[in-house]
């Protein structure tokens, strides 16, 4: 069946003196290229500029790349709802979604309940601290609402762990997660689609290399994704010496976080598999992950036979269906049906 085309608003943020994310032009391209007609929304830090540009856009759908606003990510989930009570259509998740996920500490609580395997943990509220069982160093600490691992660092003794969570307090105004390192491969899982019928695309792992200096830890911090790439850097691979069994428990524990954080769309679902146990422990559960032609979702997707702009459609379809736009599945060339999602445990 025909895909209707859509009058699309492309929502970013972008402060004053910042350069346009790439991402944003990526995903114009890919819609225009599927028939749609799309615009540009730049939002920075007012409110009522928000909603004056999107409605006057006259959009049937806003895609919404908007990961912070007045230059304070926790705020993502805020662009969420003022859409929502404006009554606007708009892709990824929602104002509940986000809050849950943004909530690393009430995530954690929410996989254990269901069953997924996480490292054990402690927070650190600057009076008390609670901890899900005793702890061994060293110790990843991060902010309890943290993003893209602002304020990540690891720990080897008490002195540190107490300094970073300080430094958390005072610099990030927020509560201290510490979890335990998982020493072995980084491994993400991406999810598209809704919570009835979510496909899970192949795994992508962060490779650090044989050049990797022995004496840093292989933890995905700030410089790790976000440096310039050189010779020897980590880079993202597709593994082929996983067991079938390795995959089923980790997309199992992929649907079951889809789900119980009541994500939609696309997300991905981070994973460090022990290497002295080949246990996969759930790291992080990321709704709106960014969406950059090389990223982990679209790495996945390409393995899968969904190309870039394929990948954007689907989303487009799923949240058209969801707001009632009368969208149906566009059937790309050379594109697989999607696979049923695992059942979870």
């Amino acid at each position: 069946m025909p895909v209707k085309a859509l009058r699309i608003a492309i929502l970013h943020y972008q402060a004053k003196d910042d350069e346009l994310d790439p991402v944003v032009k990526q995903v114009g391209a890919a819609l225009r290229a599927a028939g749609h007609e799309t615009s540009e929304v730049r939002v920075d830090e007012s409110v009522s500029d928000l909603v004056r540009q999107v409605t006057s856009t006259r959009a049937d759908l806003v895609f919404n790349l908007c990961e912070t606003f007045a230059e304070d990510y926790r705020l993502e989930v805020n662009v969420a709802a003022v859409l929502e009570l404006a009554r606007v259509p708009f892709t990824g998740a929602g104002t509940v979604g986000l809050l849950l996920a943004q909530d690393k500490v009430l995530t954690k609580q929410l996989l254990q309940f269901h069953g997924v395997l996480t490292p054990r943990f402690a927070t650190f509220d600057g009076r008390s601290f609670q901890t899900s069982g005793d702890l061994s160093f060293p110790l990843v600490v991060k902010p309890a609402r943290s993003d893209a691992s602002i304020g990540l660092g690891v720990e080897k003794d008490m002195a540190g762990l107490a300094r970073r969570v300080k430094r958390i307090r005072e610099e990030h105004d927020d509560d201290a997660l510490a979890e335990e390192f998982i020493e072995g491969r980084e491994l993400y899982v991406g999810v598209v689609g809704d919570a009835a019928s979510p496909e899970v695309l192949p795994v992508v792992e962060l490779d650090f290399g044989s050049r990797w200096n022995r004496k840093r830890m292989k933890i995905a911090n700030r410089e790790v994704k976000f440096a310039p790439e050189t010779p020897g850097s980590p880079r993202l691979v597709l593994p082929t010496d996983l067991s079938d069994e390795l995959r089923g428990r980790m997309e199992r524990a992929a649907v079951t976080a889809f789900r119980a954080l009541k994500l939609r769309d696309y997300a991905r679902i981070d994973f460090r598999v022990s290497s002295r146990t080949n246990e996969p422990y759930l790291l992080e559960v990321n709704p709106n992950p960014y969406l950059e032609t090389q990223c982990e979702v679209a790495l996945g997707a390409k393995e899968r036979g969904l190309s870039y702009e394929a990948l954007v459609q689907r989303i487009v379809d799923t949240a058209a269906r969801r707001h009632g736009l009368g969208v149906g599945v566009r059937a790309t060339a050379g594109a697989p049906a999607p696979e049923p999602a695992p059942a979870p445990h």
